[in-house]
């Protein structure tokens, strides 16, 4: 499930990249794919309308925020994590922050700590409406 062959991640033309070996400091606003192999420090957050996908690769290290369409992590991240549509964690990812998605692929041996929330639970109907309320007989002497 998470070898080469099958990942996305090999098949996307990436429209930025952070290069292993560099740090970038500050907030930004992608638009498509875009590729973290080095530090970035500080929150990336996805351009209205772009549906791309934020990898960070096996040496990429995130700390700060992240609102994206889809998520590829391999590296690390600290930070609250927002995904749109699907995130893929590897496992060779160490993710700090909790993480809210819609769909969620984590394999066995990637270290997650943090609350996971789906977003797609969301959107169910309450299950509140199919309720009983149950009241407790009067014995009658």
């Amino acid at each position: 499930m998470f070898d080469q062959k099958k990942s996305t991640n090999y098949h996307l033309q990436f429209t930025n990249e952070i290069g292993a070996g560099s740090t970038v400091l500050g907030n930004l606003e992608g638009n498509g794919h875009f590729r973290v192999g080095g530090d970035f420090i500080g929150n990336i957050t996805e351009a209205k309308d772009s549906q791309g996908t934020l990898v960070i690769d096996k040496n990429g290290v995130l700390k700060g925020d992240v609102h994206y369409t889809n998520l590829i992590v391999a590296g690390r991240i600290e930070g609250s994590i927002t995904v749109d549509e699907k995130m893929e964690v590897y496992p060779s990812a160490v993710i700090r922050g909790d993480i809210r998605y819609k769909i969620l692929d984590i394999h066995p041996d990637a270290k997650v700590d943090g609350l996971l929330s789906c977003a797609a639970l969301d959107k169910t109907n309450s299950l509140d409406s199919g309720v009983l309320e149950l009241k407790p007989n009067k014995k009658s002497a």
